[in-house]
């Protein structure tokens, strides 16, 4: 993996009342921010610990400039189809600022001496700085790395990952690709084309899933929905309110009843050469579709998501305001899932995984 120290772009915090304010009107007006003198320029080139501190756990990971070319050459592997509507307002966005205000979120496995590497610099440096934000609590810190020795140490060890995997940026990754190669961004003469870039170990980062609420009861009633159902599931009542134990497993909840849903022996046997198989595309095929008659997921207003870092109760009341609604709940991506998906150039489907620990606009950025 080739990447670069870049020079950072970051708040100047004394002029930032409300964190929270701040970084959620930064996406649209960065421009106007920066030109106003509430962005510094960091004076040198650096890679950065990025500490993220949630929950009473500290995250880690490095945040620097990757060679476009490992994007475009897949040594860095996608695992979501890109969608162009998305692409084009991203790329007004970016062509817009002339920068990248948030990193695309890279995971890969651990390595012994990058995590000494981490370690030591969190545990001996002072943070070149800090936020916190007042709503949720997480606390944000860069750590500078700029001596010429630890940035070589650095790129040795990224020389020798074998590959890495997009968590989340696939249409800003995309949109950057596109816009260099049309000349849009960048010097054509200048041959460090880069990406700006945050690497999360698997070890730092949680794969949480996302919770399905679909539009059913203005097709069919309750009764003969769940008459279709026991089609595709083995249906049992519960008393409480539950999510999955287990994969292959999927929690409904409407009319105030919930029920759990286990796929037939049947339906996953037609399956069973499928490299990886995900609840969220088994529900996508046999209820979504064969059900509900939804012929494109990605299309469909019918389907709403919930990150499943959400409290369960904010679902709950969701489908007790609205009786056509039922929520699915399913267990998240596995890590393993996720890599062979990337590896055989296969995509999950939509809205499969919720990273956390969660970047944030505006906090570190690159300009173009």
């Amino acid at each position: 993996m080739k990447i670069f120290p870049f020079q950072a772009i970051y708040p100047e915090f004394k002029l930032i009342a409300s964190t929270d304010s701040f970084i959620k009107s930064v996406k649209n007006q960065y421009g106007k921010y920066r030109k106003n003198g509430f962005f510094l320029r960091a004076s040198q080139e650096a890679f950065y610990i990025h500490e993220i501190e949630r929950n009473g756990r500290k995250y880690k990971g490095l945040i620097a400039n990757t060679d476009l070319q490992e994007h475009i050459s897949e040594k860095i592997l996608v695992h979501e189809k890109t969608i162009a509507s998305k692409e084009q307002i991203t790329m007004e966005l970016i062509l817009d600022r002339m920068a990248m205000i948030k990193p695309v979120l890279v995971a890969f496995e651990n390595t012994k001496p990058l995590d000494l590497i981490f370690n030591q610099v969190v545990s001996t440096y002072k943070a070149f700085y800090e936020t916190e934000f007042e709503e949720s609590g997480i606390k944000h810190r860069f750590y500078q790395i700029s001596d010429s020795k630890t940035i070589e140490k650095i790129c040795a060890q990224f020389t020798k990952l074998p590959a890495a995997y997009i968590a989340d940026g696939h249409h800003r990754r995309q949109t950057v690709i596109n816009l260099y190669n049309s000349g849009q961004i960048g010097d054509l003469q200048n041959k460090r084309k880069t990406l700006l870039t945050a690497f999360f170990p698997f070890s730092d980062l949680e794969i949480h899933d996302f919770t399905r609420v679909a539009d059913v009861f203005d097709l069919c009633s309750p009764t003969n929905f769940i008459v279709k159902l026991t089609k595709y599931f083995k249906i049992k009542t519960l008393k409480k309110p539950a999510k999955p134990a287990k994969k292959f497993e999927i929690i409904a909840y409407f009319n105030g009843e919930w029920i759990s849903l286990k796929w037939k022996k049947s339906i996953l046997s037609k399956h069973k050469d499928s490299p990886v198989l995900l609840d969220a595309e088994l529900l996508d095929t046999y209820v979504f579709k064969k059900i509900l008659n939804i012929a494109d997921i990605s299309l469909t207003s019918r389907i709403k998501y919930s990150e499943g870092v959400k409290p369960q109760i904010d679902v709950i009341n969701q489908i007790n305001a609205d009786f056509k609604k039922v929520a699915f709940f399913i267990s998240p991506v596995l890590k393993e899932e996720l890599i062979k998906v990337a590896q055989d150039k296969l995509s999950l489907p939509p809205k499969s995984t919720w990273f956390e620990p969660r970047l944030k606009n505006g906090l570190i950025s690159s300009e173009f």
